[in-house]
C-alpha cells in the first residue's frame, strides 16, 4: 500500500508542478547539473581564496570556466538529451552564454562586495556575494540555453 500511496503523491505533484511550469523535470536536472558545475566551481574559489594571492575577481574567472565545462558536458547528456554533432558550435553558443552569466555575476558581486559589504574582502562575504550572484546567472544560463543553446543547435 506505501508504494502504491508513495505513486499517488508522485503523480499528484507531477500534475501541479507542470500546471506552473511544463517543462519543469528539464528544469530540476539543470538545478542538479548546476549544482555539480558549482560545487567544482566555488571548490576551486575557494581554493584559490584560501591558497593564493590572487584577487578574488581572476580566481572567478578560473573557478568559472571549470564549473562552465562540467555543467556543458553534463546538461547536454543528463539534462537536454542532446546528441547534435556539431559540438564546437554549440559549446560556442554554451560559452558565450555562460560568459554573458559571468559578466551578470561578477557585476552583481562586485556591488554587493563594494557597497553592501563596505568594500568588504573578508572571504565570508565574499562567498556570500558570490551566493546571490549564483543564483541570478542560474535563471539566465538556464533560461538562455533552454532558448538557444538546445533548442537551436539540436
Amino acid at each position: 500500500m506505501i508504494g502504491v500511496h508513495s505513486m499517488d503523491i508522485v503523480k499528484t505533484a507531477d500534475s501541479i508542478f507542470s500546471g506552473i511550469y511544463q517543462d519543469y523535470r528539464k528544469l530540476v536536472k539543470y538545478l542538479a547539473v548546476g549544482i555539480v558545475g558549482t560545487i567544482a566551481d566555488w571548490i576551486v574559489f575557494a581554493l584559490f581564496l584560501h591558497y593564493t594571492v590572487i584577487f578574488y575577481a581572476l580566481a572567478m574567472v578560473v573557478s568559472y570556466s571549470v564549473g562552465t565545462v562540467i555543467n556543458y558536458v553534463l546538461n547536454r547528456r543528463f539534462t537536454f538529451n542532446n546528441t547534435y554533432k556539431k559540438v564546437h558550435y554549440q559549446f560556442a553558443s554554451f560559452a558565450l552564454i555562460a560568459v554573458v552569466g559571468f559578466g551578470i555575476q561578477e557585476l552583481l558581486m562586485f556591488g554587493i562586495v563594494q557597497y553592501v559589504f563596505g568594500d568588504s574582502s573578508a572571504d565570508t562575504l565574499v562567498m556570500v556575494a558570490r551566493m546571490v550572484a549564483t543564483f541570478v546567472g542560474f535563471a539566465w544560463t538556464f533560461i538562455a540555453n533552454k532558448k538557444i543553446t538546445f533548442k537551436i543547435f539540436q
